[in-house]
């Protein structure tokens, strides 16, 4: 059996495990595909936003760049915290890496992903109905989250 793994190609033999630890999604330059496959690590993810202008598009936000990968959001959300990853959607379109969230606005329902405000920060709204439950679950994942 053969597994494409980040530190390359693994021979598993049928009697090991059929599962190979993967830390990184494959992921586009360009909605069109056309900028080539290359890796993020699940680490450098911020959120994850339904792509408005490519339909079946989700944009991967990391600190430099803007990526793209597709399918429904909500297939990617399963699959990633099923390899021990934490997002939650925040709303209908965008789902956050809670392990990368600096700070939380209560007031405006917002998560910061730097300590500061800046030119470079980024943010993501959180709807009012599922506030309370990111709150908490960001809570139990990072009890010294900084509330606003």
């Amino acid at each position: 059996m053969f597994c494409f793994g980040t530190y390359g190609l693994l021979f598993l033999k049928k009697q090991e495990s059929r599962v190979c630890s993967v830390n990184c999604l494959s992921v586009t330059e360009a909605p069109d595909g056309s900028g080539g496959i290359i890796s993020v690590d699940f680490q450098h993810i911020l959120f994850l936003k339904c792509n408005t202008s490519e339909s079946q598009s989700i944009l991967v936000q990391t600190r430099e760049s803007v990526y793209y990968i597709m399918g429904p959001l909500r297939y990617w959300v399963s699959a990633l915290n099923s390899t021990g990853c934490h997002f939650s959607i925040v709303n209908r379109g965008t789902a956050v890496n809670i392990d990368n969230v600096s700070r939380l606005d209560r007031a405006f329902k917002a998560a910061y992903f730097n300590l500061r405000n800046g030119p470079n920060s980024l943010t993501c709204t959180i709807a009012y109905h599922r506030y309370r439950f990111v709150e908490k679950e960001l809570i139990t994942i990072n009890p010294n989250i900084i509330m606003c």
